[in-house]
C-alpha cells in the first residue's frame, strides 16, 4: 500500500499523505507543561505547621488587657487613703474549625494497566497526572493563604462578550484579584447578595465559566461559557452588575450574602487567610473581632505610589503596638508589581541590602529596620495593593500557625492508591483521591503589619 487515507484537518489540500512522510515524523521526548507549578507560598504554610492530632476544631486564648486601671497614683499626705479598685486582665477563648481539601486523580484503565506492567514505557501519563494534581492542590492552598475565607476569586467591575468568551475587568477595591485565577479552572458568578448570575446562551445549557487567560497589567480575565460536558457555548446576553463575584465551580457554599458575614472562619468551606487574619476593619474571624488590641497593624498609604517610607512607618507602628524585642520580623511578602517598585528604591536607599544565602543558593534584597532584616519576597497570590510583614518570636515560636495535615492518598481496604471508578456501575477508569485537613490561625494579629492603599508605578 503506497498511500495512507488519513485526512489532515489542518492541511485539507493534502487529503492523501504519502506513507513515507508519516514514517519520518519524530516525536520529542517528554511532555512540556505550559502552566506554572510554583507553590512557594505553600512552603510558607508548611513552615507554619504545628504538629498535633487532628480534631474538629482548635481552641486558643487571647489576653487583651493588663488591667491598667488597677494602677493609680495616691496622695501620700492623705490618711486612710484607699488603694485603687482591682481590674482583672481580659481573657477570651476562641475556636477555629478545621477545613478539608480533596482532590481526585482519574486515568484510563488501559493506561494504568500498561504502566503497572511496564512503568518505564507507560508511566509518564500517570506520573504527570499525579504530580499535576499535587501541584494544583498546593497552589490552591498557597492562594488561600491570602484569601478572606469566602472563596471569592475576584469582584467584577465590567464585562464585554464576543462569541463564547467574556473579558472580565476586575475591581481593584473588591474581594479577590487576578492572581487567584488558574488556567482552565471552572467558575460561577454570583451577586454580592448570594444569587446566581448566569449568562444567556444559545444551543445548550450554561454550566460554568472556564478560565482562558488572565492579564495582571489590565486586571482582566478572559472566561469561556461552557456546558456540563465542556463544550463552548455562544453568549447571547450577559451584563453583570458591578460588584458581582466569581467563585470556583465546586465550592459547596456560594450563596453568601457578602454584606452580612457573621464569622469569616465559618462562612464557607474555604480556609481563611491573611485577608481576614490580618484585618483591622472590625470583621470577625474565629470569633475574634478584628479591631482594637486584636487587630492587625495597618499603614494606609492614602492612594500614593508605594514608597520606602511606608515600610519604615509601618515597622515603627508595629513595634509600638507589640514591643521592640518580643518578635523578629524577617519577611515582607508582596505582589511582583510591588517588588518591582521597591527594586528602584533599592538603588538609592541604604536601608535596603542585597543578601546572598549560600545555604539556599538564592540572592535577594532586604529592608533593614533596627535589628530586623526583612526579606522582600514576591508572590503571585498576594494582592497588588497590599504588603504583609510577617514576624516570628525570638525562640522560634510561630505567630501564624497551620494546624493540619499534608496531602495524603486515601487508601482502600487493600491499601492501594488507585481503585476502579464506581459511577452507577464500575467504569473503565482508575481513580485515586488526595485529602488534607487544616486551619490557619494567627496568635497575635497586631504583630503582623499591613501596608495597603498604595499604587505601583
Amino acid at each position: 500500500m503506497a498511500y495512507s487515507n488519513i485526512t489532515s484537518a489542518s492541511n485539507a489540500q493534502n487529503a492523501n499523505i504519502p506513507l513515507g512522510l508519516l514514517i519520518q515524523i519524530a516525536f520529542s521526548n517528554g511532555i512540556r507543561n505550559q502552566i506554572s507549578t510554583d507553590y512557594r507560598d505553600y512552603e510558607m504554610v508548611k513552615r507554619a505547621k504545628v504538629a498535633n492530632s487532628l480534631a474538629r476544631e482548635l481552641r486558643f486564648m487571647f489576653q487583651t488587657s493588663l488591667g491598667p486601671a488597677a494602677i493609680q497614683y495616691a496622695n501620700p499626705g492623705t490618711p486612710s487613703r484607699a488603694f485603687p479598685g482591682s481590674q482583672n486582665v481580659s481573657l477570651q477563648e476562641y475556636a477555629a474549625v478545621l477545613k478539608e481539601m480533596d482532590s481526585t486523580i482519574e486515568v484510563d484503565y488501559a493506561v494504568f494497566d500498561r504502566a503497572r506492567k511496564n512503568p518505564e514505557k507507560y508511566g509518564d501519563p500517570i506520573q504527570i497526572e499525579v504530580e499535576s494534581k499535587l501541584s494544583a492542590a498546593k497552589r490552591r492552598l498557597a492562594a488561600d493563604l491570602y484569601g478572606d475565607g469566602t472563596g471569592v476569586l475576584g469582584t467584577i467591575s465590567s464585562a464585554t462578550t464576543s462569541g463564547s468568551s467574556a473579558v472580565i475587568t476586575l475591581s481593584t477595591s473588591g474581594r479577590g484579584h487576578v492572581g487567584l485565577f488558574e488556567f482552565d479552572d471552572l467558575l460561577v458568578s454570583y451577586t454580592a447578595g448570594g444569587s446566581a448570575a448566569s449568562p444567556t446562551v444559545s444551543g445548550g445549557t450554561f454550566s460554568a465559566w472556564k478560565v482562558l487567560s488572565k492579564n495582571r497589567d489590565t486586571n482582566q480575565v478572559t472566561l469561556q461559557a461552557v456546558s456540563s460536558s465542556g463544550a463552548a457555548l455562544t453568549i447571547t446576553g450577559y451584563t453583570p452588575t458591578a460588584g458581582d463575584v466569581l467563585y470556583r465551580f465546586g465550592q459547596p457554599t456560594k450563596n453568601i450574602n457578602l454584606s452580612s458575614i457573621s464569622d469569616y472562619g465559618t462562612v464557607s468551606e474555604v480556609m481563611a487567610g491573611l485577608e481576614s487574619l490580618a484585618a483591622w476593619d472590625g470583621r470577625v474571624i474565629h470569633g475574634i473581632t478584628m479591631s482594637g488590641a486584636t487587630a492587625a497593624t495597618r499603614y494606609d498609604a492614602g492612594g500614593n505610589p508605594l514608597d520606602v517610607k511606608h515600610i519604615q512607618k509601618l515597622m515603627s507602628a508595629v513595634k509600638l503596638a507589640v514591643g521592640q524585642d518580643r518578635y523578629r520580623w524577617k519577611m515582607l511578602t508582596m505582589a511582583p508589581e510591588s517588588h518591582n517598585t521597591l527594586i528602584e528604591s533599592r538603588e538609592t536607599d541604604r536601608r535596603f541590602q542585597t543578601i546572598d544565602d549560600n545555604k539556599r543558593g538564592v540572592k535577594f534584597f532586604a529592608y533593614v529596620h533596627g535589628n530586623d532584616v526583612l526579606e522582600c519576597n514576591e508572590s503571585e497570590f498576594c494582592p497588588q495593593n497590599k504588603i504583609y510583614c510577617l514576624p516570628e518570636t525570638k525562640g522560634g515560636e510561630k505567630v501564624l500557625e497551620f494546624h493540619g495535615s499534608d496531602f495524603e492518598t486515601v487508601k482502600g481496604q487493600d491499601m492501594t492508591d488507585f481503585h476502579l471508578k464506581v459511577d452507577g456501575g464500575y467504569r473503565n477508569s482508575m481513580v485515586s483521591y488526595l485529602n488534607a485537613k487544616g486551619v490557619l490561625i494567627c496568635k497575635h494579629p497586631a504583630s503582623i503589619g499591613v501596608i495597603d492603599g498604595f499604587t505601583n508605578s
